[in-house]
């Protein structure tokens, strides 16, 4: 498997590459923002000892899904011998377990199962800072015990490399200004690939080179689509636009009743349209996650029979492809 390291991510690589069950902690975490090669590196871990008895490769949500399908089922003795015996749990996602309340305590007994009997926990967390408050104190108390690794955003002349890379290895012809301006305008691995990957596709469409002049009209083309994508980004702009706010406003600890209302709103339609988690709502807007909760139930309820609020809900859902 080929990898990209560099100074952002060296240390979560020496890591995995030198992993050993015996001489590994009880607990490493590995933290860091979106696309930055947390669930790689753990599925590279799985790859290099997946014939040794004892290890298991899951996600949060999956796990939460079979606990919830196990006590439904009256099978929770076999999720937990499953679970509790293993050598080497690797765990990604961890923050979906955010709220599921059940799902964190099944999570804390499978732990000190695991720890008793000499086994090891390897988890990812999706975060730009490193917080475990869902997760309850004695639980995040536990896993902070043990290695925390992050893995920091790259910088962009990395994004720049990167990019090299894989345009090389996939014999692709593009112009040197054009990676620079990509890795400009990214600030991961992921969307990095998935620029590239649509700039690509937009050339052979238009049957072009892949020339500064055809990723500049992709650009163009990529902003006017954008603008009418439901993310929460958009969401809080034409929010703010309908509504008569400003977007610094919206974002702000600004207390006016207007204020209030639109913020409301926004965390009401992204948590409606995105699927976004409470805690991942709160980043957005710097708070927790139970403050999150109120204000969308605060909108959910002002939705039923506040007419000017219900107007100002549809025209904004009119200004998204839906």
């Amino acid at each position: 498997m080929n990898w990209f390291i560099s100074e952002f991510n060296i240390r979560a690589w020496r890591f995995i590459n030198n992993f050993q069950l015996e001489k590994a902690p009880d607990v490493t975490l590995i933290y860091g923002p979106r696309g930055v090669g947390k669930s790689a590196f753990l599925h590279y871990l799985y790859q290099q000892r997946e014939q040794e008895q004892g290890i298991i490769i899951t996600d949060a949500l999956a796990f939460a899904r079979q606990y919830a399908y196990s006590a439904q089922e009256n099978k929770l003795n076999l999720f937990r011998q499953r679970y509790r015996s293993t050598q080497l749990l690797l765990m990604d996602d961890l923050q979906f377990l955010a709220g599921k309340v059940k799902t964190i305590e099944e999570l804390q007994y499978t732990y000190e199962y695991i720890i008793e009997n000499r086994g090891k926990m390897v988890i990812t967390i999706e975060t730009d800072i490193l917080g475990l408050d869902f997760l309850g104190e004695r639980l995040a108390s536990r896993f902070l015990s043990g290695v925390v690794i992050p893995i920091d955003p790259p910088q962009a002349h990395e994004l720049e490399r990167f990019l090299d890379d894989y345009v090389h290895n996939k014999r692709l012809v593009i112009e040197k200004i054009v990676l620079s301006m990509i890795s400009e305008r990214t600030d991961n691995l992921a969307d990095a690939l998935i620029m590239i990957r649509k700039f690509v596709q937009f050339a052979e469409f238009h049957q072009d080179a892949l020339s500064l002049t055809c990723f500049e009209t992709y650009w163009k083309h990529e902003e006017s689509q954008n603008q009418e994508l439901v993310v929460p980004l958009n969401i809080i702009r034409n929010v703010g636009q309908i509504m008569g706010i400003s977007v610094e406003e919206l974002l702000s600890s600004s207390r006016k009743l207007k204020v209030n209302e639109a913020r409301e709103m926004a965390i009401y339609i992204i948590r409606t349209f995105c699927h976004s988690s409470f805690p991942t709502i709160g980043r957005y807007f710097n708070r927790n996650h139970n403050t999150i909760i109120m204000s969308y139930k605060k909108m959910q309820e002002k939705l039923l029979k506040d007419q000017e609020l219900i107007t100002n809900y549809k025209i904004i859902l009119k200004s998204f492809k839906l």
